[in-house]
């Protein structure tokens, strides 16, 4: 054998090496190692307040629909009660408690107390059987019945899609090459991650979209259970009602919503501090000018996350992206 073909031969060998070498590398690129699951937002947890008046009902309970039409994630809660002047007891739950128990001993049936508590059960994804220590139950005093308009949970979504890992920066030290050659690995990793989040994105909207036309349906289905006999909002029927909304949320996983669509204008004397904890507040068709302004400093003692109080016209216009985006991270 000549030198002239060994030479050939070594060539071959180690050039046949770099391109194993280098699939390797782009195999262990692409392997789970150099990449993490997508982190969507949490999904929405929404209580809604809604006027019982023959008036004003089948108006929110639109409002209500395009909110949930506009806009919906996978494994969202969606709940709609009536405004009432008392929703009945508050229970906290003690060690070795079940729903059966307590409402043996305050001498109600446990189909009254899971009505009136949807977060204890498949709303938040649990078993009525499972409740913890300190969590509060509502016991109904029978003078909310019907009340509760709505409990909804959208079905949960297609698996979350994988993410590219961006590279580490280049030291302080690396070249113009090595910056460069940065910059273009991450903007490709980058255009990758958007197409598969929105690849997820458009079949999660897919998902939810029967879930959404069911809700709309069974709301405008609700605008027959207008009451023409019900009390006009009060100061003190709205605060009864937003501490029912608040001890349904807080059962549900999220970013909590309290939305007021109803008796907006009377705002409580007072909610107790921090009650609004991790709950953004939006209260609509604001009628009274100084009611956003009292909505704001009531919420702010409550330590709401954030106030946004609607007139009629903004109502109309900004309602569902309000509420759709409000508490939402990047």
């Amino acid at each position: 054998m000549s030198s002239g073909k060994r030479v050939s031969e070594r060539f071959l060998a180690v050039a046949c090496a770099c391109v194993v070498l280098a699939a390797g590398a782009a195999c262990d690129r692409a392997g789970l190692s150099n990449e993490v699951p997508y982190s969507p937002p949490p999904p929405l947890a929404l209580v809604a307040l809604l006027d019982p008046a023959p008036d004003r009902l089948p108006g929110e309970l639109r409002q209500l629909e395009a909110v949930i039409s506009a806009n919906a994630t996978p494994d969202e809660a969606v709940v709609a009660m009536l405004l009432e002047p008392s929703f009945g007891a508050m229970y906290v739950v003690q060690p070795g408690d079940s729903l059966s128990k307590i409402a043996a001993a305050h001498g109600l049936t446990l189909s009254s107390i899971e009505a009136a508590n949807p977060q204890l059960g498949p709303l938040s994804g649990r078993d009525w059987k499972l409740i913890h220590p300190g969590e509060r139950v509502i016991l109904p005093d029978g003078s909310a019945d019907g009340a509760l308009l709505l409990a909804s949970k959208a079905p949960s979504g297609p698996p979350h899609p994988m993410l590219l890992r961006l590279p580490q920066p280049p030291s302080s030290n690396a070249t113009d090459f090595q910056r460069a050659q940065y910059k273009r690995t991450v903007d490709s990793d980058n255009a990758t991650n958007a197409a598969r989040i929105a690849a997820w994105q458009a079949a999660a909207a897919g998902t939810v979209k029967t879930w959404q036309a069911q809700v709309a349906s069974q709301l405008s289905a609700k605008a027959g259970l207008a009451n023409a006999v019900a009390p006009r909002p009060t100061p003190s029927i709205v605060a009864a009602s937003v501490v029912a909304g608040l001890t349904t949320l807080g059962g549900l996983a999220g970013r909590h919503v309290l939305l007021i669509l109803g008796g907006g204008d009377s705002v409580p004397g007072q909610l107790a501090p921090q009650s609004l904890a991790n709950v953004s507040l939006v209260i609509a068709n604001l009628t009274d000018s100084k009611a956003s302004a009292e909505w704001a400093a009531a919420g702010a003692r409550a330590g709401a996350v954030s106030v946004d109080a609607l007139d009629t016209a903004l109502t109309q216009l900004q309602l569902s992206q309000v509420v759709n985006t409000a508490t939402k991270e990047g």
